[in-house]
C-alpha cells in the first residue's frame, strides 16, 4: 500500500505541472512567445524576459519549444534566444521555491479558492488562476503521499540497506535523478519526489544535492531531445549542455570534496536549502550569456547544417511537444495557418504578375505546383495535429480559433486549387489566344485581384488579431465585392471567356475566404444580416 501511494503521490505532482501550465497559459492567453519576442532586442532584456517566462509557465519543454520557435526565420538573434532559454530555467526554479516551504496546511484553502474560480468563473484569466491554485494544492498532496509514505518505509531495513548503497555510490544516485527527470520531462517534479523522500530520514542533504544536480543535467537533456529534429533546437539544447555539464562536474566536486557545510549556511530547512542550491546552480549558469557569441561558433561547428533538402521540402513546424499545452498548440497552428496565407498571396501575385506584364513567366507552373503541394503537405500536418487538440481544455475562444482553423483547412484543397493551377492556366490561356485585347480588360483583372488580396489581408489580420469582430467588415467586403464583380461580368459582354473565368474563380475565392470569417464571427451581433 505504502508503494501505491509512493506512485500515486509522483502521478499527482505531474498532473499538478501539466494542470498548472495549462492555468498559467489562461492567464497570459497563450501569447507567451509574441511577448517574449519583444524581450529579445538586447540579450539583458531577453534573460530577464527567459526568467519572467519560467515562472508563469513552469515547463522546460515548452520554453525550448518557444525559445526554437523565435530563431525562424531570423525573427530573433541566437545568442539572446540563448539568454531567454537560461532565464526560463532559472525561473523555472521559483516553483521548487515555493514547494521547499511547509504549505501543506493550507491545501485546503488552495483546493477552495481554486475550485470556485475554475469551476464557477467563466473569464479566462480568474478561470486560469483557480486552474493554477488547484494544481498547486495537487502538488502539495502528491508530495504528502510521498513524504508519509517515505517515512513509513524509512525503517525497513530493505529500504535502510538501499540508501546506504545509494549513500556509498553517489554517481549512481546522480544518475538516478537524471533518468528519472528524462523520464517525466520535468526538473521540478523530480526535485519534488526527492524533497517528498526526505521525510524517509534516509536521504542526506549531501545526496539530496546530487540529486538537483542530476536533476538539472537531466533539465539539459530533455531540451535536447526534444528539439533533436531541429537543426536550431539542437544547437541550443548542446549550448545549455555546454554550460551546465561542466558546471556540474565542478558542483559534484566541491560536494564531494568539501561536503555541504558551506550550503548548511543557507536559510531555511533541509528543504529549502536544496531549493537554494537549485536556483544557484541555475544562477551560475546564466552567467555564460557573456560568452553567448563563442557558444554559438562552437554549436556551429559541431552541429553543421544539413545538405541542401530537395525543394519540395517543407517540414512542419508543429512540434508534438506542443500539444502538452493546448494554448500555445492553437497558437502554433495560428502561425501556421499564417504562413499559408502568406503562400497564397505570393501564388496570386505571381500568376497576376503575367497580367500585369503581359506575358507568360517561363517555369512559373513548376514553381506553382511545387507551392500547392507545400500548402497541401502542411494542411494535413495541421489537420492531425489539431484533431489531437482536446476541445475540453480550451477557453471558449481558442475553441472558436481551432473550429475556425478547421474550417479554413477543410476549404483549403479547393481554394488551392483555384488559385493555383485553374486559375494559372486560365491566364496563361488568356495571354495565349486574346493578348492583343489585353489592354481593354487589365484593369478589370488587376482591380479584382486586387480586391481579393485585401480581403485575404483582412482574413489574415482577423486571425492575427484575435478580433472576431473584424469578421462583420470581411463579410461586408464579401458582399461588395460580390455586387463589383456581377456588375462587371453583366456590363462587360466582350469580355473573352478566360477572363469570365478568371472573375468567376475570384468570385468563388472571395465566397470561400469570407465563409471563413462567418464561422469565427458567428457570435458577433449582426453577422447573420450580412
Amino acid at each position: 500500500m505504502h508503494f501505491i501511494n509512493l506512485v500515486g503521490g509522483i502521478l499527482l505532482i505531474l498532473l499538478g505541472l501539466r494542470t498548472l501550465r495549462k492555468g498559467f497559459a489562461r492567464v497570459t492567453g497563450g501569447d507567451l512567445l509574441d511577448w517574449l519576442q519583444d524581450f529579445t532586442r538586447t540579450r539583458l532584456r531577453a534573460l530577464i524576459g527567459g526568467i519572467a517566462a519560467g515562472v508563469v509557465m513552469p515547463s522546460s519543454t515548452a520554453m525550448a519549444m518557444l525559445s526554437v520557435d523565435m530563431t525562424r526565420d531570423e525573427r530573433a538573434n541566437w545568442r539572446n534566444v540563448l539568454a531567454v532559454l537560461l532565464g526560463a530555467q532559472l525561473g523555472i526554479t521559483v516553483l521548487v521555491q515555493v514547494l521547499a516551504f511547509n504549505l501543506q496546511d493550507y491545501v485546503g484553502i488552495l483546493l477552495a479558492v481554486g475550485g470556485v474560480l475554475f469551476l464557477f468563473i467563466e473569464r479566462s484569466r480568474p478561470k486560469g488562476i483557480g486552474q493554477a491554485l488547484l494544481a498547486l494544492a495537487f502538488i502539495l498532496i502528491g508530495m504528502g503521499f510521498i513524504s508519509s509514505s517515505a517515512a513509513q518505509i524509512g525503517g525497513d531495513p530493505a529500504v535502510e540497506n538501499l540508501f546506504a548503497a545509494l549513500a556509498a555510490l553517489p554517481w549512481l544516485f546522480l544518475i538516478g535523478a537524471l533518468l528519472l527527470t528524462l523520464a517525466v520531462q520535468s526538473s521540478t517534479a523530480s526535485i519534488a519526489l526527492a524533497l517528498g523522500l526526505v521525510a524517509s530520514g534516509q536521504v542526506s542533504l549531501e545526496m539530496l544535492l546530487l540529486w538537483v544536480i542530476g536533476a538539472n543535467i537531466g533539465l539539459c537533456l530533455t531540451a535536447l531531445i526534444a528539439g533533436w529534429a531541429r537543426l536550431d533546437a539542437r544547437r541550443l539544447g548542446l549550448a545549455v549542455l555546454l554550460i551546465k555539464l561542466p558546471l556540474a562536474l565542478v558542483c559534484v566536486a566541491l560536494v564531494q570534496g568539501l561536503g555541504t557545510a558551506t550550503l548548511e549556511t543557507l536559510p531555511g530547512t533541509t528543504h529549502q536549502q536544496a531549493a537554494w542550491a537549485h536556483t544557484l546552480f541555475n544562477l551560475v549558469a546564466c552567467l555564460a550569456i557573456a560568452a553567448a557569441s563563442p557558444l554559438e561558433n562552437l554549436t556551429r561547428s559541431l552541429i553543421p547544417p544539413p545538405p541542401e533538402q530537395g525543394e519540395d521540402s517543407d517540414p512542419s513546424r508543429l512540434d508534438p511537444l506542443l500539444l502538452q499545452n493546448p494554448a500555445l498548440a492553437i497558437n502554433a497552428a495560428l502561425r501556421e495557418t499564417l504562413r499559408i496565407f502568406d503562400t497564397l498571396h505570393v501564388m496570386r501575385e505571381e500568376i497576376v504578375g503575367q497580367i500585369r506584364e503581359g506575358a507568360i513567366r517561363d517555369g512559373l507552373a513548376i514553381g506553382i505546383a511545387r507551392r500547392s503541394r507545400r500548402i497541401l503537405k502542411n494542411r494535413e500536418d495541421m489537420m492531425r495535429f489539431l484533431d489531437a487538440v482536446p476541445d475540453d481544455a480550451l477557453g471558449a475562444d481558442d475553441a472558436s480559433l481551432k473550429e475556425t482553423m478547421d474550417d479554413f483547412l477543410r476549404e483549403l484543397p479547393l481554394i488551392v486549387r483555384t488559385l493555383g493551377r485553374e486559375l494559372l492556366d486560365e491566364t496563361q490561356t488568356l495571354l495565349e489566344k486574346h493578348i492583343d485585347e489585353l489592354p481593354g480588360y487589365r484593369d478589370l483583372l488587376l482591380e479584382a485581384s486586387d480586391r481579393l488580396g485585401r480581403q485575404m489581408e483582412s482574413v489574415s489580420r482577423m486571425l492575427l488579431q484575435e478580433r472576431p469582430e473584424l469578421g462583420r467588415e470581411i463579410l461586408k467586403n464579401k458582399r461588395d465585392n460580390s455586387s463589383w464583380l456581377i456588375r462587371h461580368k453583366r456590363s462587360r459582354s466582350d469580355l473573352p471567356m478566360s477572363a469570365w473565368e478568371i472573375l468567376d474563380d475570384f468570385q468563388q475565392l472571395n465566397r470561400r475566404l469570407s465563409g471563413v470569417a462567418y464561422v469565427y464571427c458567428r457570435d458577433e451581433p449582426g453577422v447573420d444580416g450580412l
